[in-house]
């Protein structure tokens, strides 16, 4: 009889028989993925916790943060904390300038890097590996080492206390040329071979071919650049000494300085969610852009 046949004329024992057995296999499927599911979930509020409390008490009274133990909500909402930061300091000026230098440093590494990347995955030059030796080990030197020679070229070029001293330095990074450069490597050559045959030059094959492929990994890269550039304070407290180019890490520590850390930690905490939130938002948006980028192939959109 036929495979056909005997599903067809099957008896309702064995019928019953598979039933059961697909309803242990997902019982247990599914326990198993409750079992793994709860402690990420409590893994995962406990470290959300912190955020919470400042969300929290950044709407509370000053004298609400010295109880014993500190409740988990305020008493009440207010924005009187809210308005203190923005009456103490420029904060809106802060904000642009965070704003500006994220933004800039952003779009110029993932110009500069795809380019980088690029280059070392698919074009053919006397000492490429050597040369991307030398990238590879700049990666193990300290950001610190750098301050000191960066120092003189801002200075040097004129850029000092302005935002231009931020934006210049950081429009590309080395990882992010090594990460780009993995993930065109993955790309298939039969697709730059298919452009050749048509006639078309290297920069139109990244620009049309290569990039639409990469953006999981251009994403990815955008995103891990503007979180680093957001929260950056060693460049401003290097670079910049006037209120008018200050960013928000270093802002904050200008808050710091008004009397606010003793007399009105609610400020503080109205400023640090202040700071937080444009990256929470934007990471909550693309955060699987980020899995994405690590994990896609550079058949990915064919």
């Amino acid at each position: 009889m036929s495979t056909f046949l005997q599903a067809r004329y099957r008896s309702p024992m064995t019928a019953r028989r598979q039933s059961w057995k697909r309803f242990r296999r997902n019982w247990k499927t599914s326990l198993g993925n409750l079992l793994i599911s709860i402690p990420l979930v409590g893994v995962a509020i406990l470290m959300f916790l912190p955020f919470i409390w400042s969300i929290s008490f950044s709407f509370g009274l000053p004298q609400e943060f010295f109880r014993l133990p500190p409740p988990v909500f305020p008493s009440g909402l207010r924005l009187d904390n809210y308005q203190t930061v923005f009456e103490r300091v420029p904060f809106l000026t802060f904000y642009k300038n965070s704003l500006v230098v994220a933004l800039v440093v952003t779009l110029g590494q993932m110009l500069t890097c795809s380019m980088g990347g690029y280059a070392f995955a698919r074009l053919r030059f006397p000492g490429k590996r050597l040369l991307f030796l030398l990238f590879l080990s700049a990666m193990m030197v300290s950001p610190q080492v750098t301050f000191i020679p960066n120092f003189i070229i801002v200075r040097s070029l004129g850029m000092y206390n302005t935002l231009w001293a931020l934006i210049v330095p950081a429009l590309t990074n080395v990882f992010g040329i090594f990460l780009m450069r993995q993930f065109f490597e993955t790309i298939p050559q039969d697709l730059e071979d298919a452009a050749k045959i048509d006639g078309a030059s290297f920069y139109r094959i990244y620009w049309h071919v290569m990039l639409p492929l990469a953006w999981p990994s251009l994403a990815t890269l955008g995103i891990l650049t503007f979180n680093t550039s957001w929260n950056s304070f060693l460049p401003p407290l290097i670079f910049i000494n006037s209120t008018s180019e200050m960013t928000l890490p270093l802002g904050m520590i200008f808050l710091r300085g008004t009397g606010l850390n003793t007399e009105n930690v609610g400020a503080l905490m109205a400023a640090t969610v202040l700071i937080l939130l444009p990256v929470l938002v934007f990471f909550m948006i693309f955060q699987r852009k980020i899995v994405q980028g690590i994990t896609t192939t550079g058949l990915k959109g064919i």
